[in-house]
């Protein structure tokens, strides 16, 4: 009876022991399960208390989706740029043309105005270059198709007509563009600016008429000094010349006189100081007892460019505050202003948007350095800023605000450009993206920005400075490459100077996805280089 007793109380100890190490197991199959979803980042309904990890992107990976939204994809894409296998040592493309600089002439109402250009092909293959002219006032081309041979010129002339009912003080400004048939992206521009003036001269009968001297200009210097030089007519009349300067075409406001002896032909100008108006017109007559010559033609100098932003009024902005944007991608999210007399601000509040101001005043002749210090206003993700220079313009309204099309997708103005596109993404971490930009495509249908550029976009290059401070920044412009500084340290050079005679710059902010693009700019300044 003792033995039946106990089997019972053993059967119940084994049991327990059995149940006990089932719930052991079960818990432990459950511990491992949940330990091998938490290093995957997955989740369950039953242990959704710990965090769920998602991938972060790198800051490479970013930048290649800001990329991805601003270039052209699809149907829309031009044909393709010139890689670098075109491009030489010294940096000057096999296709390469240049016309002889802009021009200036006065005119009377009805009177039909000739210039004469000099176009030559500065690369190193032979081209034949497609002239065209975009002029308000009826006008006409000596050729449309010019063949010149590598390092060679040839002579185009152009004849604008001004209108009989002109007055006074009217002007047209007149753009001739050579276009290689190469290579569509080479192209050279000029602007030929006619006035409308009186150029009347009474003279005795008894006085052979003089010959209107032959005026020209030295390139600026780095001092911004220039000198003008003429040819004086070989009369022995002559007691005199008188040389003129304004910063009106016409002459009709601003002028400045120098009266000068017959047996001086020269005029330093050394005494100009570096301003927002940098562009100065001179003309030169001869003077003799009773009469004068006519005016000689009319030289164009184009000084050192500076602007502190301590005036509104220095074409950056407008009344209306958008009035300074050259190129915009969302009217209502865009604009630049100046701020406390001290800076100037432009602002890029949407997505993948992007902007350009400038106040239309051209670069010097190269070579010629740009210097700007900036600070942003707004630390968001990849917000981004820089300057643009290379820039064209045509003389029509930049841009055309009397439609949308004239305002997203005109062709008037910074066609092609370079781009310090700088992009900040901490306040120790900011990312060069050089871009020379050759061609824009409007395409709002295409995801991303609607404003699609194209050109070059050399690898990124990161930097790491104070990213949340003021920078100093230097761009040097030469004809042998272009070089970009960060506090006075050379960090990048380009050698593609397809561009760098087209002389407008301006101001560039741009976002990715997040946050708005506000930067402030203290200074900028435009100055000739001596070599």
């Amino acid at each position: 009876m003792e033995l039946s007793k106990k089997k019972p109380d053993a059967v119940k100890a084994h049991v327990k022991i059995i149940l006990t190490l089932v719930f052991a197991i079960v818990g432990l199959s459950i511990l491992i399960q949940a330990l091998a979803m938490s290093k995957s980042g997955g989740t369950a309904q039953a242990l959704a208390q710990g965090p769920v990890i998602t991938p972060t992107l790198t800051t490479e990976e970013k930048i290649q989706a800001y990329i991805d939204a601003h270039i052209i994809v699809g149907d829309v894409m031009p044909e393709a740029t010139p890689e670098s296998p075109d491009v030489n040592p010294q940096g000057s493309v096999a296709n390469s043309v240049a016309w002889d600089g802009n021009k200036v002439l006065l005119g009377s109402a009805g009177e039909v105005v000739t210039y004469t250009l000099t176009l030559s092909n500065t690369g190193t293959a032979n081209d034949t270059y497609d002239i065209t002219i975009s002029s308000a006032w009826a006008s006409s081309l000596s050729d449309t198709t010019v063949p010149v041979n590598s390092g060679a010129s040839a002579t185009v002339s152009v004849e604008i007509t001004i209108p009989g009912s002109a007055m006074n003080g009217d002007s047209d400004t007149a753009t001739i563009t050579a276009t290689s048939q190469t290579d569509a992206m080479v192209t050279a521009s000029a602007l030929l600016t006619t006035s409308v003036g009186s150029q009347m001269t009474y003279l005795p009968i008894v006085f052979k008429a003089l010959a209107a001297p032959t005026l020209s200009a030295t390139r600026p210097n780095s001092a911004n000094d220039w000198q003008l030089n003429w040819v004086g007519s070989s009369s022995s009349i002559v007691t005199g010349y008188e040389l003129q300067q304004s910063q009106d075409p016409t002459f009709v406001t601003n002028v400045t006189n120098f009266s000068l002896a017959s047996n001086v032909f020269s005029q330093l100008i050394n005494t100009i100081q570096p301003s927002a108006n940098n562009v100065y017109y001179y003309r030169v007559r001869s003077l003799a007892s009773g009469q004068t010559s006519p005016w000689s033609s009319t030289v164009q100098v184009v000084g050192a460019y500076s602007d502190d932003f301590k005036s509104n009024q220095t074409g950056w902005s407008g009344p209306t505050l958008k009035e300074g944007l050259r190129r915009l991608t969302f009217i209502e999210k865009e604009d630049s202003w100046y701020e406390n007399n001290d800076w100037l601000i432009i602002r890029v509040e949407d997505s993948w948007d992007w902007a350009i101001a400038s106040p239309l005043k051209p670069a010097p002749q190269p070579p010629y350095v740009i210097e700007f210090r900036s600070q942003p206003a707004n630390l968001g993700n990849l917000v981004s800023h820089g300057v643009v220079f290379g820039g064209d313009w045509t003389g029509a309204p930049c841009p055309d605000w009397s439609s949308l099309n004239g305002v997203y997708a005109h062709t008037n103005c910074f066609n092609h450009f370079y781009n310090t596109n700088l992009i900040w993404s901490s306040s120790t971490d900011l990312t060069l993206l050089w871009e020379r930009v050759d061609t824009l495509v409007y395409c709002p249908g295409c995801g991303g920005s609607p404003l699609k550029r194209l050109g070059d976009v050399p690898p990124a290059l990161p930097f790491h400075p104070n990213a949340n401070d003021w920078i100093n920044y230097r761009i040097e412009v030469r004809e042998s490459g272009i070089k970009f500084f960060l506090n006075g340290d050379l960090r990048y050079t380009y050698n593609d100077t397809r561009w760098i005679n087209s002389p407008y710059f301006g101001v560039f902010a741009s976002t990715d996805e997040y946050s708005n693009s506000t930067w402030r700019y203290e200074y900028f300044r435009v100055t000739p280089l001596d070599n």
